[in-house]
């Protein structure tokens, strides 16, 4: 039950995901226009509720602040981890941040991820990890262009979700 809004993923099953749903929602309508905001709290209220009560399909097929706020379906092939096991790459997932780890088709190890892995502490002094293959994803989005340059060759798809 995975929906995607401004192109970030929330699973529906997970209340905290539903909860950062409802807040991000909120967030986006603000910024639109404050006005707007108050003319259409019946549109803001409908999708609340399909949030809450987990209904994809209304939200997808819903027309929200004239067409404004969008929400669209997410297949498993659109998801950047998926998509790579489907593809036979040997594929790890980090527990604690937004990072996958790929073996390449040349057999080297790429980071990707939506952020640089922070330095870490040794002895008093920060040491800063280095990666010769790493992809940085702006926005959620990684380009198949940036696969194939770090030897990632298996897709097809044009672009990918990183999560």
């Amino acid at each position: 039950m995975k929906i995607r809004f401004e192109n970030e993923v929330y699973d529906l099953e997970f209340r905290g995901l539903r909860r950062a749903l409802h807040e991000e929602v909120d967030n986006y309508v603000y910024e639109l226009d404050t006005e707007l905001f108050d003319e259409y709290q019946d549109d803001l209220e409908e999708i609340h509720e399909l949030i809450s009560n987990k209904n994809i399909d209304g939200l997808v097929d819903g027309y929200f602040f004239d067409g404004e706020v969008n929400f669209f379906t997410v297949e498993s092939d659109e998801l950047l981890f998926d998509a790579l096991t489907q593809a036979g790459y040997e594929v790890e997932k980090s527990n604690v941040s937004r990072s996958i780890y790929v073996i390449n088709d040349e057999g080297e190890e790429v980071r990707i991820s939506d952020h640089k892995r922070p330095a870490v502490e040794q002895n008093g002094i920060y040491e800063e990890h280095e990666y010769e293959n790493e992809i940085i994803v702006k926005e959620n989005i990684i380009k198949l262009a940036q696969l194939k340059a770090k030897g990632i060759n298996k897709l097809n798809k044009s672009e990918y979700l990183l999560g």
